[in-house]
């Protein structure tokens, strides 16, 4: 499957969705204004030839979206605006523009060198997503003896942007330097490369974490997943979160309260009898929500051949 994005006029829009679906794809998310549709779908790669074509007749535009179906937190000390604000805001939207669903967390003791620390809760919250990305500040000894000991437990990747040059060689960082809290626009020249660097370390990070995928993919593709569940849990209609249903590496977010639909999405049938439940692990979140992480083949076989 190729992840891309389209962006035009709604008008005609529907001919781009008709298609995808006439090719085999599926559409990821929506967001339609009354000037603007910005649409993140998949399609298989013999497919994408007929949708530039069709995209081209109603005058949109089309680009790749690398990071679909990565879920990413962008992590500060605090929102102060001599700490995060710009560097914090304008990654964030860079990583939107390439399909990622980014959430934003703040620590509640981020600030500092000996008195910060990482909560329980937000080991957990930052845990549950794909990638994390952390901004530290200027200082060398803090980042190194301290900041960076905070986060290496974690056990997801993770790319730490800083400005001192180091050298970082714990396997699950990507550590990149020359950009930390800077009150600049990050729009022009030297600026807009500094956040192309943080960019480019992201979809690294994510290049790595599809290569394990191929080497034991999950026995369901999230994105089969995610249509499954959208088509049999009506609730998520009144849902007024943004993606009530979240594509992850491994599986989905879906963001309804665990106690109340759980067990109907673990009922949900998918084929040859089997449920949901039979092919993934579905916990409550931090806050509650519902994470679907689908079985690997290497532990649970290939759906197809049960």
């Amino acid at each position: 499957m190729e992840f891309m994005i389209f962006r035009g006029a709604p008008y005609r829009h529907d001919w781009v969705t008709d298609l995808i679906e006439d090719v085999g794809g599926f559409i990821v998310s929506i967001d339609l204004t009354s000037t603007e549709v910005v649409m993140i779908f998949a399609v298989p790669k013999e497919g994408v030839s007929k949708i530039e074509d069709m995209v081209k007749i109603v005058h949109g535009e089309l680009m790749p979206a690398p990071l679909t179906g990565i879920e990413i937190i962008m992590v500060s000390p605090s929102y102060a605006r001599h700490h995060a604000p710009v560097p914090h805001c304008n990654l964030i939207e860079g990583l939107r523009e390439s399909g990622a669903k980014v959430n934003s967390l703040v620590m509640g003791r981020g600030v500092g060198l000996t008195i910060s620390q990482m909560s329980a809760m937000e080991r957990l919250a930052i845990e549950e997503h794909d990638i994390a990305i952390f901004m530290f500040g200027c200082f060398e000894h803090c980042i190194r003896e301290y900041k960076l000991k905070m986060v290496e437990k974690l056990k997801i990747p993770i790319v730490v942007m800083a400005y001192p040059k180091l050298e970082v060689e714990m396997s699950n960082i990507t550590y990149v330097s020359g950009l930390s809290r800077m009150l600049m626009s990050f729009k022009k020249g030297n600026e807009k490369t500094r956040l192309n660097r943080v960019m480019d370390a992201v979809l690294e990070t994510a290049d790595g974490l599809k290569g394990e995928l191929e080497d034991d993919p999950p026995i369901l593709p999230p994105i089969y997943l995610k249509q499954a569940i959208e088509g049999e849990v009506q609730d998520l209609n009144m849902c007024i979160a943004p993606f009530p249903v979240t594509l992850k590496t491994d599986g989905v977010r879906v963001k309804l309260p665990y106690a109340n639909f759980a067990e109907d999405i673990m009922g949900i049938e998918l084929v040859e009898g089997k449920t949901i439940s039979d092919v993934a692990d579905v916990t409550p979140s931090h806050d509650d929500q519902i994470l679907v992480r689908v079985h690997r083949e290497s532990a649970s076989g290939s759906l197809f051949g049960w």
